[in-house]
C-alpha cells in the first residue's frame, strides 16, 4: 500500500479526488468546445463570406452614395451650358437694338 495514502485520512483524500474530478471535467469541456468550434467549417465559412459581403455591400453603398451627392453638388454649382447660351443671345438683341 502506498505510504502518502496511509497519512491522509479518508475524507480529505475523498475530497481531494472530487476537487481533481471537477478540474479534469472543466479542462475537457473547454476542449471539447474548442473542438467544436473547429470542426464546424461549415458554419465558420459562412460567417466570414456572410462578413466579407456586408463589408464589400457598406463600400459599394458609400461610393454610389458619394457619387450621387457629388452629381448633386455639381448639378447646383455649375448651371447648365443650355441656359446660358440661351441667355446671352437676348442679352445681345437687348443691348443692339
Amino acid at each position: 500500500m502506498d505510504s502518502s495514502r496511509s497519512r491522509t485520512p479518508p475524507a480529505d483524500r475523498v475530497a481531494e479526488i472530487r476537487a481533481d474530478i471537477a478540474s479534469a471535467r472543466t479542462r475537457m469541456a473547454e476542449t471539447l468546445e474548442a473542438v467544436r468550434f473547429k470542426a464546424d467549417l461549415p458554419a465558420r465559412l459562412g460567417d466570414s463570406v456572410g462578413n466579407a459581403a456586408l463589408i464589400f455591400t457598406e463600400h459599394v453603398f458609400d461610393r454610389v452614395t458619394a457619387a450621387l451627392e457629388d452629381e448633386a453638388t455639381e448639378q447646383h454649382l455649375v448651371p447648365s451650358t443650355a441656359s446660358n447660351e440661351s441667355a446671352l443671345p437676348r442679352e445681345a438683341d437687348e443691348r443692339g437694338s
